[in-house]
């Protein structure tokens, strides 16, 4: 594979070039192009496509973009310009799987094939900003808890002192190191303490937080995960790469992570399905990925459950895990509130699509991730029930489920109701689940999913 230096060197001997030329004069043109020379087509009638021909194709269409265009580094306004050989040695030399966790905790994600029937990886949590340092560690220690978390995201706690602590300031160095002192502390009084934190630390926005945090006093390890972004669309900065300098040279595990956007200079699905496995491929060739976040998101509604976006993340795997295979999380930002019948049927929708294409689960974000203390442990409890069940369904099988899930939620995108917050469901002094009307309700919604063809298990 192309080695870092080399990926590093392009970024000051591309091609010169505005970011409006990249994307009107090459970006847009060369989709376009792509997408009708591998007659890539959009269908609604099946969300959860299950055409291995169509998968590969988008792969094909994939590989060929990449070559054309590159990515842009807005640091030195050049593009980064791969080979399709180059593109293709990396995609063959892949990391299959990766290795996270301490102790009784290490365990491996792997990528999956789509249709196959083992257990995804079960990643639980997310980055959702918490009121206090109490829910916080209330949230984490009951994410902890549940026995089949293989890994975790963490919530974000910004409050230092009373005062939220200002972006890429000294104060928000000092809260980065202490939101990952209290999460391993809350790892630790739910009896794993090495549980594997995999979305780094939400509350740091630059690399000097995330490289304070990663320091042994304070508990972030290189057998955790550690983001790197590409911003939309298509874009490598000197940030990123400064992320993965840093986390090459300690051996940590990378996570590429991407969202490309639905309206946006991507279009609509067909575009969107071809750049995110895009995403994948620069993962693996620039970020130097041992796993992938993956995220589509639409523009205007902000949500990844959309008809359409069911599509892309679905196809999405299925070229990746067919044809480069690469571990992937698969992010879903959900419109319902937590607690709610939107935020269930949204959630089952994503899972099944994503795990029976051969992806892995990341809990759904309820509220598009915006609502404060919106993690409630026993939804993700859900999650994981859900993605167990999708894992023993094939994509045809699975097809008329995410359909009649559709059908349930579909209208409610627009203004999806609000959920509940953690203190509505558990006592906040002793974590105890204390609301018996959520409780019940997650009962009947097990109850429906599996009348539509879902075989849930309840797990603890």
């Amino acid at each position: 594979m192309l080695s870092f230096y080399d990926v590093i060197d392009r970024t000051v001997t591309g091609p010169l070039m505005s970011d409006k030329d990249f994307y009107l004069k090459i970006y847009v043109p060369e989709l376009t192009k792509v997408i009708q020379k591998y007659k890539i087509k959009y269908n609604p009638d099946t969300p959860l496509p299950y055409d291995d021909a169509l998968a590969d194709a988008v792969f094909e269409a994939a590989v060929e973009f990449f070559a054309k265009v590159g990515a842009y580094c807005p640091d030195t306004s050049r593009v980064l310009k791969f080979t399709k050989n180059e593109i293709l040695q990396a995609a063959s030399q892949a990391p299959s799987e990766s290795t996270f966790g301490e102790g009784p905790d290490r365990k491996t994600m792997r990528s999956r094939k789509p249709d196959e029937h083992s257990e995804p990886w079960y990643h639980c949590g997310g980055g959702i900003y918490t009121t206090s340092e109490q829910i916080f560690m209330n949230q984490v220690e009951g994410l902890a808890s549940i026995t089949k978390a293989n890994s975790l995201s963490i919530p974000s706690s910004i409050n230092f002192r009373g005062k939220d602590a200002r972006v890429r300031s000294p104060q928000e160095v000092l809260a980065t190191i202490k939101t990952v002192s209290m999460a391993r502390e809350a790892c630790r009084r739910a009896g794993r303490p090495g549980l594997p934190i995999l979305n780094g630390i939400s509350t740091a926005t630059g690399p000097i937080s995330m490289f304070a945090a990663s320091h042994p006093n304070f508990g972030l390890r290189p057998s955790d995960g550690f983001l790197v972004d590409s911003l939309a669309e298509l874009i490598v900065d000197y940030e990123a790469l400064d992320k993965v300098a840093f986390y090459t040279s300690i051996g940590a595990n990378i996570g590429s992570t991407s969202t490309p956007l639905y309206g946006g200079y991507n279009g609509g699905a067909e575009g969107n399905a071809i750049v995110s496995v895009v995403y994948n491929l620069l993962g693996i060739l620039v970020f130097r990925g041992t796993y992938h976040y993956n995220a589509p998101l639409h523009t205007r509604l902000r949500v990844s459950s959309t008809r359409p976006l069911l599509w892309v993340i679905s196809l999405a795997n299925q070229a990746i895990h067919r044809n480069a295979p690469y571990p992937t999380l698969n992010l879903p930002y959900l419109g319902g509130g937590a607690g709610t019948d939107c935020y269930y049927y949204e959630m089952a929708a994503y899972h099944t699509c994503v795990v029976t294409s051969g992806g892995n689960m990341l809990s759904g974000h309820p509220s598009v991730a915006v609502a404060p203390d919106s993690i409630v442990p026993l939804d993700h409890v859900l999650n994981i029930e859900v993605a167990k069940a999708a894992s023993q369904l094939t994509r045809k099988e699975a097809n008329p489920i995410v359909l009649k899930l559709l059908e349930k939620y579909e209208k409610q995108l627009n203004d999806p109701p609000k959920g509940l917050t953690y203190q509505d469901c558990y006592d906040v002094v002793t974590g105890e689940l204390k609301n018996a009307e959520y409780a019940n309700h997650v009962e009947k919604i097990r109850k429906e999913l599996r009348e539509l063809g879902l075989p849930i298990e309840k797990c603890e």
